[in-house]
């Protein structure tokens, strides 16, 4: 039976004017580096688990014995540069195409520009970017998520939407965007009779997820807020070329600066792995205080603290801390976001934290979040 949510899904193989433009040659490099990726995933669990568990002399190894048993090996060393190569590979082919395209796509964007606007934009000069979105380039993107050259820079927008499907392998970013779909099954499911009036997208980067919630919950006010300049001014001609009205504000995700008690929902998704644990402290005490009673936050992210997960997993997580410029990706495994949701005043029969299927995918996603009494 095709819920009503279904039928107002978004997909995000949806085109715009923004997009680079694929030719054979692309799809073609393109293709090679995700098969790469899908390849050296498949080994790391099919083949280096299996040295880590002769070598440990243990069944299900900790992540521990993982690290001890693979430190010295050939085969870790090799799958390491291979997948690092790979990450390398895959931005620089992307950097490739939108670069053999920059003439046509500053055209699109002046005449998108010069249309009359649906949404706003709001960039601020005198914000501070957190000091740990200027240090770390996080998946190794060039330039980092808040890089912007010139006030007509998009690059950080291109880099962020075309690299999530190479990124993940091709894994959960098909053509239903399975973050937000999932999000809002959840919400459909557990809430049934929500109807948001105005939303808020936290660390809403290039809008894709986003523009997804503006489409559900047609007629909602729906707003974006991010560090970064490019994705926002990316973010909000990506909008405007599909038709949707999206209110775009750059500022910090842990004191956005609007009134206390203003949105009905707010929203992350794929945020707090990529924020200090104290950084995430504080936005589950912004959540709290945005939201107007009746209200929900709900955050989704990679299923780390998923129960069970093995100690092959946990270290593979670990790698991604050590190699792919994810700094934080461990200590979000190691938190509780429903602690921190309570200590920031939710009250705790109203926290709740599950794991869901992807909707276009054979992975879980981390789904936690609170209602507001």
């Amino acid at each position: 039976m095709t819920t009503e949510t279904e039928t107002r899904r978004f997909d995000r193989s949806t085109t715009h004017e923004l997009m680079p433009v694929q030719d054979c040659a692309d799809r073609g490099r393109q293709s090679f580096i995700m098969q790469a990726k899908l390849k050296l995933g498949a080994i790391a669990i099919n083949g280096l688990q299996d040295v880590a568990r002769r070598r440990s002399g243990q069944p299900d190894p900790t992540r521990e014995e993982c690290d001890d048993a693979l430190a010295n090996t050939t085969s870790y060393a090799a799958w390491t540069a291979l997948s690092k190569g790979a990450q390398k590979q895959m931005w620089r082919a992307i950097e490739d195409m939108t670069a053999r395209q920059a003439g046509d796509i500053e055209s699109r964007r002046e005449l998108l520009s010069a249309r009359p606007a649906s949404g706003s934009l709001t960039l601020d000069s005198t914000f501070e970017i957190p000091e740990y979105l200027l240090k770390y380039a996080f998946h190794g993107q060039p330039g980092g998520y808040v890089n912007s050259q010139n006030d007509a820079d998009l690059s950080a927008g291109i880099l962020q939407e075309a690299g999530g499907t190479l990124y993940t392998r091709g894994i959960g970013s098909g053509k239903s965007d399975s973050k937000a779909q999932a999000v809002l099954r959840y919400i459909e499911e557990q809430f049934s009779d929500f109807a948001p009036s105005r939303i808020l997208d936290l660390g809403c980067g290039y809008g894709g997820q986003t523009c997804a919630y503006a489409v559900a919950y047609e007629g909602a006010e729906t707003h974006g807020i991010d560090a970064g300049e490019g994705l926002l001014r990316y973010a909000h001609l990506r909008a405007e070329s599909l038709g949707i009205a999206l209110h775009l504000k750059q500022g910090n995700v842990a004191a956005t600066g609007y009134p206390d008690g203003h949105f009905d929902l707010v929203i992350s998704n794929i945020l707090l792995h990529e924020v200090p644990p104290a950084e995430m402290r504080k936005i589950m005490a912004e959540c709290h205080r945005l939201l107007a009673p009746g209200g929900i936050a709900i955050h989704q992210d990679v299923p780390l603290r998923k129960p069970g997960l093995s100690g092959f997993r946990k270290f593979l997580t670990m790698w991604q801390t050590q190699h792919n410029d994810e700094p934080f990706w461990e200590k979000f495994g190691d938190s509780s976001v429903p602690d921190a949701l309570r200590q920031a005043g939710f009250e705790p029969d109203k926290v709740f934290e599950d794991f869901v299927a992807q909707v276009a995918g054979p992975l879980h996603w981390y789904l936690v979040g609170a209602q507001k009494s």
